[in-house]
């Protein structure tokens, strides 16, 4: 008799997980991460930050990545940050990679030419780093 009971209860407790997990599985959550950007009109979850003049992260963010290009190109000649004039991110895993097209001046043949520099910063919950940048100048 404890034996039949036993097994019961073993049964019983397979059941049990059996629909646990089966309920698990069939959950899916409606809320989005936190961290999400909403999605562009094309699909493609971009998102046009708007006012990067005043938003101060995005223009921090514009200076970080001037001196990081500095730093890796130390024997070149500097590029100097004059401000973020449009910024563009996406979700990544744990945050965020922002395209800036940043306005900036670089000594080029000894002559200081005004251009744009192109920067893609990665932001996560816990750091961020430069990726990639290139300096254009603008032609006139």
């Amino acid at each position: 008799m404890a034996f039949t009971h036993n097994i019961i209860l073993l049964f019983s407790a397979i059941a049990l997980l059996y629909h646990i997990s089966i309920t698990t599985a069939q959950t899916t959550s409606t809320a989005e991460p936190p961290t999400a950007a909403p999605p562009s009109a094309n699909g493609d979850d971009i998102e046009v930050i708007n006012d990067v003049k005043n938003n101060k992260v995005v223009q921090e963010l514009g200076v970080f990545a001037v001196e990081n290009q500095n730093l890796r190109n130390s024997l070149q000649s500097p590029i100097s940050f004059i401000e973020v004039v449009s910024a563009k991110r996406w979700p990544v895993s744990d945050g965020f990679m922002y395209f800036l097209n940043i306005n900036s001046k670089k000594k080029i043949n000894d002559v200081e030419v005004e251009g744009s520099f192109y920067a893609y910063v990665n932001v996560k919950s816990d750091d961020r780093s430069f990726k990639t940048g290139v300096f254009q100048a603008t032609e006139e």
